[in-house]
Formats: C-alpha cells, sequence, structure tokens
C-alpha cells in the first residue's frame, strides 16, 4: 500500500519542480544599432539593448520619407529588416554577432531569429 503513496508524492514533487522551473526568455542579447533623420533633418544613431525574439518591432523614429538605415546587429541572433512597417515588404538579413550593412538598406521594422 506504501507504493501507490510513493508513485503520488514522486509525481506531486516532479510537477512542482515543472512548474517552478522558468520558462526560455523571450529577449536576445546583445545591441541593434540604426541610424534615422530627426526632426531637424539630422541622422541620429539608435541603440535597441536586448529586444525581444520573434516579435516585430517596428522602428518608432522611421517615417515614410525617411526610413531607418544603417543597421548593425550586435546581438546573438539574425535581424531581418523591413522595408515596411509590421515587417512587410522587402527585407534583407542581417548576420548576428556584427553584422552590419550600409545606408543603401533602408527599412521601417526588424524581426530577431
Amino acid at each position: 500500500m506504501t507504493r501507490p503513496r510513493a508513485l503520488v508524492s514522486a509525481a506531486a514533487c516532479s510537477l512542482m519542480l515543472l512548474l517552478a522551473t522558468p520558462g526560455s526568455a523571450s529577449a536576445n542579447a546583445g545591441d541593434f544599432f540604426y541610424t534615422y533623420t530627426d526632426a531637424d533633418g539630422k541622422e541620429q544613431r539608435q541603440k535597441e539593448q536586448d529586444p525581444p525574439s520573434r516579435e516585430c518591432l517596428n522602428i518608432p523614429e522611421a517615417t515614410e520619407a525617411h526610413p531607418a538605415h544603417s543597421p548593425h546587429n550586435g546581438t546573438d541572433e539574425d535581424a531581418i529588416v523591413y522595408e515596411k512597417v509590421d515587417c512587410e515588404g522587402a527585407k534583407f538579413v542581417v548576420a548576428k554577432d556584427t553584422g552590419e550593412a550600409g545606408p543603401d538598406v533602408k527599412f521601417r521594422s526588424v524581426l530577431f531569429q
């Protein structure tokens, strides 16, 4: 009769351990940089620190007239930059760990994966 109690106890302990274990992180480590044109027409460099994974990020400074450009990816995941907001349109992959592109790569959103 002690055997069923031991099995139930072991199952309960296993379930508690499973529930107490944190899930995988949803951010990737590192920095993503890009250049944008501010309201005064001056170029500025922006940094996104530890951006989230698998979530489309619209670049807040990018406008229809002045998209962001010159991405530099120092994160541990590839960055896919998109021509349009909401990760639509033409795309360009910026490799993880110091991948970069020049001013000819213009984008308004980015996705890390």
